[in-house]
């Protein structure tokens, strides 16, 4: 018997899933494909392209903003999984974002591909 059918999507942080693919995974999911979501980050640093709509309580919660948005845009897009890794965005080069220990950007490498592994070895996608 075959394999089912998945398919892999690799993304530094949220809102790329919204705005790489998202037509193309909705398609698949739609065909019956498993479709899972694999980020490295959790998106704090994101620029707010609407800051007028983001008072400081938004701004002041930016992480739990991030992960809802993520969480909605994966069921709409209709992901079966999301793995978020959890590094910190890590901003631009010498930005304060990319001095943090924690951002994806200081990640050991090793750590950073074996998690992306452990999810492929899971997943067993055909496509990433």
């Amino acid at each position: 018997m075959a394999e089912p059918l998945s398919l892999l999507t690799v993304h530094a942080h949220p809102d790329d899933e919204a705005s790489k693919g998202a037509s193309t995974v909705a398609k698949y999911k739609a065909e019956g494909v498993r479709t899972t979501l694999f980020c490295y980050t959790c998106g704090e640093h994101r620029d707010l392209h609407t800051p007028p709509t983001h008072p400081p309580a938004v701004r002041e919660r930016i992480d739990e903003v991030r992960r809802d948005e993520l969480a909605l845009a994966a069921q709409i897009i209709g992901y079966d999984r999301v793995a978020l890794l959890g590094y910190r965005d890590s901003g631009m080069p010498d930005s304060e974002a990319n001095a943090d220990p924690r951002c994806f950007a200081k990640a050991d490498p090793d750590e950073a591909v074996g998690r992306l592994v452990e999810v492929i070895r899971a997943e067993r996608p055909q496509v990433i």
